[in-house]
């Protein structure tokens, strides 16, 4: 009895400094490491992405995530045999084994030239079959049955779901049904004559070395599939509200948030205005210098519009060269003041097209909440059509026109009398 006591001690002792490591008032340190844990990974992560992104000029879009995990592969599967090397080399003495395993490094290599030259289904199978090779090749040739390196072959049905599509069944049932086989025959047909052959504790040190990378890699693969799927999720979520060019609202986002402010507005009682924006001659500069020089003065706009108003503003491309702002709780007088400003800073930024300076002019129409606005999407509607009077105007001018107003208008173009 007093013999089993004592562990029974350690292990208590054990568990009580657990719980105190766990307690409520550490609890805020552990989630705070666990914080800067992702963050550095995160970080890490960007570190790589040259690496990563490799060939994604050429990958088709819907694919780009597969691509990033296959790099990743090819660099974990690289280092790991490079690693193992300098184990065989500096720690077990033998310079032919590390060379013989070096050698499969300089194989995985190759998937990156695949990927750079846009030929991904091929680099797949590339870091597969590599991989089978050296693990049947290593326990076979060059090391000893107490090595046990050919536990790695457990990582592959992990790798091949995240690296091949859902619906490309064959080649994951396929791969991993390999890998099971090519373990079950290392196992059970041994190296006759190793080049490196191991006593039972370096045996027990490069089996601790197998086991770790495993698990590191298995981590690894995870836990860059989910950070690269949350990444597409936040990019697909931008994509509904966002214009991708300027970096402002789209049109259905802008009109959403517009039919919000103004129902808020409603409840407090304060108006909501908005002005439309609308660049002149902007074809002219499609025509004659092409769309990418077109696209280049809308960034410059929406920078532009960004500097001019406060930063919680709402701002957003409608179409074309037609941007809106909502102005909360800004009546009429300060949203023409705001156009004004808008105008005059338009007027005076100089745009550079074929290394030519040129200045724009853009019009303007400015509308404000009022009894005859039934809703947000209205405000908008009619500070466009009062674009639409300022470039009947003349250009370069600002124009208001009140919600009750383009009703009346509206009605009296669609009147059809009998």
């Amino acid at each position: 009895m007093a013999g089993s006591s004592a562990p029974s001690v350690s292990v208590n002792k054990y568990i009580a400094a657990f719980g105190r490591l766990v307690s409520r008032r550490n609890v805020p340190l552990l989630l705070h490491l666990n914080t800067s844990f992702i963050d550095s990974a995160k970080a890490m992560i960007n570190s790589l992405s040259p690496i990563l992104n490799l060939g994604i000029t050429r990958c088709d879009k819907l694919h780009v995530h597969h691509l990033r995990m296959v790099n990743l592969l090819t660099c974990l599967c690289a280092s790991g045999t490079l690693l193992f090397s300098a184990l065989f080399w500096f720690a077990f003495g033998s310079a032919t084994a590390a060379l013989l395993n070096g050698l499969f490094a300089i194989l995985y290599l190759v998937a990156f030239l695949l990927t750079r030259e846009g030929v991904l289904w091929m680099a797949k199978y590339w870091i597969f079959v590599t991989f089978f090779l050296q693990q049947l090749f290593l326990p076979l040739f060059v090391l000893s049955a107490n090595f046990e390196t050919e536990l790695l072959l457990l990582v592959v049905p992990t790798a091949v779901v995240l690296v091949f599509d859902p619906n490309e069944r064959l080649p994951r049932y396929g791969l991993s049904l390999i890998a099971i086989f090519l373990l079950f025959l290392a196992k059970t047909v041994p190296s006759a004559d190793p080049v490196l052959a191991l006593t039972d504790t370096n045996a027990r040190a490069a089996y601790l070395c197998v086991i770790l990378i495993l698990v590191l890699a298995s981590v690894a693969l995870t836990d860059f599939y989910m950070v690269d799927l949350h990444s597409i999720d936040e990019s697909s979520r931008k994509l509904v509200h966002e214009d991708l060019l300027t970096e402002t609202s789209n049109s259905q986002s802008l009109y959403n948030q517009a039919d919000e402010l103004f129902f808020q507005a409603q409840r407090r009682g304060e108006p909501l205005s908005v002005v439309a924006i609308n660049l002149d001659d902007f074809r002219q500069i499609n025509e004659m210098h092409g769309r990418q020089t077109g696209d280049q003065v809308l960034i410059h706009v929406a920078e532009l519009l960004r500097e001019q108003l406060p930063p919680a503003t709402p701002i957003g491309r409608l179409y074309a060269d037609n941007f809106a702002i909502l102005l909360r709780n800004t009546p009429s007088s300060d949203a023409m003041r705001v156009a004004e400003q808008l105008k005059l800073a338009i007027g005076r930024s100089v745009v550079l097209l074929d290394n030519t300076a040129v200045k724009r002019t853009a019009s303007l129409g400015v509308t404000t909440s009022n009894d005859g606005c039934l809703a947000g999407f209205q405000l908008i509607d009619t500070a466009i059509h009062a674009v639409a009077n300022a470039k009947k105007r003349g250009k370069n001018k600002i124009q208001t026109l009140s919600p009750k107003g383009f009703n009346a208008l509206y009605r009296s173009e669609h009147y059809q009398p009998n």
